[in-house]
């Protein structure tokens, strides 16, 4: 892939992520109708893994931390891993040599690859089931 290509994909990811965060900080999923419903909920009456994550982000977006965490534990701690693995990509795409080159792709590797993937799919499962099955979620 180009350097061009790279950057246009990066700016066009980062203004997504703004317009993304513009809503969700401003409207409210709970009561807002822009925001889809999900349909294995409205199916099933069980929750995905992902249910309650666009009502998470918008109090995390508004410092209701607690909130966000009784909404969807998952994604509270899933962005920050995303967002290291986007960066770990940025930078073994940018950058072609030196420290931080070694060190992101180190981090690429380990957490966003191989063996990871199968763990991150567990998580979500195991999520998946407890917050089903479990009075603790």
């Amino acid at each position: 892939m180009t350097k061009r290509k790279t950057v246009v994909i990066i700016v066009a990811a980062l203004l997504t992520a703004g317009a993304a965060i513009f809503l969700y900080g401003m409207g409210d999923p709970a009561s807002g109708r822009l925001y889809p419903k999900c349909p294995f909920h409205l199916l099933t009456g069980l929750e995905c893994p992902g249910c309650g994550s666009q009502r998470a982000i918008h109090c995390l977006l508004n410092g209701e931390f607690a909130m966000a965490l009784h909404y969807n534990a998952l994604i509270v701690f899933a962005i920050p891993f995303v967002l290291l693995c986007f960066a770990a990509e940025i930078a073994s795409r940018t950058a072609r040599h030196g420290r931080l080159y070694r060190f992101m792709s180190g981090i690429r590797r380990i957490l966003c690859a191989g063996p990871a993937i199968y763990v991150i799919l567990a998580v979500i499962l195991l999520f998946w089931i407890f917050r089903n099955f479990s009075a603790a979620f």
